[in-house]
């Protein structure tokens, strides 16, 4: 028998429940009663004033963990996860890392069996083994593996904070190490110094006949392997920012491509602001200033709004268009390294700051990187870096001898 309120004899008797079933206490101390009871696994609690009350609320609880239990088990991993893209990432999220992030999602976990698995049947054991399974059968790069690991743990840390599950599978899972990666590390490819006195030389050529630039985006690619910049930078660079008095150019808009929600086409070009770190004035040194030069003398469209990297009738460049003059440009000139990408001219005003000795963080502010990035991309020139700087101790005169 139980006391009421008032700390006189009530009449609820306490019920002995069945099996299975858990138990009703009456706690003194907080002149309440208690409901224990396993739920699907879990141990739930419930404090009320009445044996019908506690009984009400635990009948509530199971109900809403049954129906919570349903739902996951009639929703897949990559269905669940494409809900928590659209809800809870596209809203937050750029455009481009949008759909990086679903990309990553639709192709490296929807396109396999763990895609399919009922949502709630996911557990740690199957997540290790499709991350391992990436690297060990489909030779993943380290930063692909990583971006499903990411998606993975970012997605159910958001359902447990949501409510959704009541354990995280993520917690048990660990990420590769990088030593335990069997595809190797993508090396950065650049021009020596021979190469790039082929390249701007051959990239700065004027037709014989019509006295105007052979290479539409020459000058551009010359510049901009003494300036460091992004393609989409390069492609969202206007003359309103570069200063020739100052000789700086202003670096703080990038065009990127984007998935086109009209569906055609496919994906379109949008102008993006860069984040807090990436945004910086970049100083000219005199073959920039020379070739970005150049580059307004012989344009059509020199306006403050004008692209500096412009098409013959004043729209901006693509990033395939400046790939396309990289690949004309490097097998005209003879260059060792034929690397069509974009990437190749700010690689190569990389190894320029790194073989001069400028500090890596020096570096990264230059460049738009944060300092861990630039470590990670430019590894080996810091190892160089580091070389020569031991090497320099060589020289150091001994002027005392050991008795």
């Amino acid at each position: 028998m139980a006391k009421n309120n008032n700390g006189k004899n009530t009449i609820q008797e306490i019920p002995k429940l069945p099996h299975g079933q858990g138990s009703i206490s009456w706690i003194p101390e907080r002149n309440k009663f208690l409901y224990k009871k396993n739920v699907n696994g879990h141990r739930k609690s419930v404090l009320g004033n009445t044996v019908k009350e506690v009984m009400a609320e635990m009948n509530r609880i199971e109900k809403e963990s049954t129906k919570r239990t349903v739902i996951q088990k009639a929703v897949t991993l990559s269905d669940a996860m494409y809900d928590w893209l659209k809800i809870y990432k596209k809203p937050k999220l750029k455009k481009t890392s949008y759909d990086t992030l679903e990309k990553t999602v639709r192709s490296r976990i929807a396109a396999y069996d763990i895609g399919s698995m009922r949502f709630g049947m996911v557990d740690s054991d199957m997540i290790q083994k499709h991350l391992n399974m990436l690297n060990e059968e489909e030779n993943l790069s380290y930063s692909t593996v990583k971006k499903c690991y990411d998606a993975l743990n970012d997605f159910y840390r958001n359902r447990l904070a949501g409510g959704k599950i009541e354990t995280n599978p993520m917690q048990a899972v660990v990420m590769l190490n990088r030593e335990n990666i069997i595809k190797e590390t993508k090396k950065i490819e650049f021009f020596d110094e021979e190469d790039i006195k082929k390249f701007t030389t051959q990239a700065a050529l004027l037709r014989t006949w019509s006295k105007k630039p052979q290479y539409q985006y020459g000058f551009c690619l010359c510049a901009n392997i003494f300036l460091g910049l992004r393609a989409g930078e390069m492609l969202a660079l206007k003359w309103k920012d570069v200063d020739f008095i100052d000789g700086t150019v202003y670096v703080h808009e990038n065009l990127q491509l984007v998935s086109n929600p009209l569906g055609s086409p496919a994906q379109v070009y949008e102008t993006q602001s860069l984040k807090n770190y990436q945004n910086r004035t970049v100083r000219m040194n005199s073959n920039a200033k020379h070739f970005l030069e150049l580059q307004k003398k012989y344009s059509g469209f020199t306006a403050p709004d004008d692209y500096v990297c412009c098409t013959r009738d004043g729209k901006h460049a693509t990033v395939s268009y400046l790939s396309n003059n990289i690949k004309e440009i490097e097998k005209a000139a003879g260059t060792k390294v034929k690397s069509y990408g974009t990437h190749i001219t700010r690689h190569t005003c990389a190894s320029l700051y790194f073989k001069k000795g400028v500090r890596t963080e020096l570096i990264a502010a230059l460049l738009g990187h944060s300092v861990e990035v630039c470590r990670k991309t430019y590894i080996h020139f810091e190892e160089e870096q580091k070389k020569e700087a031991v090497k320099l101790l060589d020289d150091y005169e001994i002027n005392y001898r050991f008795w």
